[in-house]
């Protein structure tokens, strides 16, 4: 076996059995409290959140680019598919349960998607000159 993901256990290119990996930047401020603030509704142990500065990030998901990672929040199910940015997030609310996933179903309403995918983007892009020397690691406890 190659030296990588499955030498700890982990599958390669996607998230544990059963749950969803948000892989996000834990150096990020923003990022990190926007990712507490997503797994205070996370009422299960549906959510696996990998913060990218871990080196390990590399080996267990190996298509991914340093930078696409950088830019948005990734999604990966256990069956390696993915999601995006807002779409990430939408995802992430689907899986849970009562205002969660209520929250999710705005997606569904006409123009909405549209609207979280911009904002997204418009927020991401203000992270980094809110904060271009970064932080060190933000714990999710």
């Amino acid at each position: 076996m190659p030296y990588g993901a499955e030498s700890y256990g982990l599958p390669r290119g996607r998230a544990q059995a059963g749950k969803l990996a948000l892989i996000f930047d834990g150096a990020c401020p923003r990022c990190c409290a926007s990712m507490k603030g997503l797994m205070a509704f996370a009422v299960s142990d549906r959510i696996e959140a990998i913060d990218l500065q871990d080196p390990d990030v590399v080996r267990r998901f190996p298509d991914f680019r340093p930078e696409d990672l950088l830019r948005e929040v990734h999604a990966v199910d256990d069956r390696g598919r993915v999601w995006r940015g807002a779409d990430a997030i939408r995802e992430a609310l689907s899986r849970q349960s009562g205002l969660a996933r209520a929250i999710s179903w705005l997606w569904a309403v006409p123009g909405f998607e549209r609207l979280a995918g911009y904002q997204y983007r418009r927020i991401a892009a203000a992270r980094r000159r809110d904060d271009p020397g970064g932080h060190p690691h933000c714990p999710l406890t």
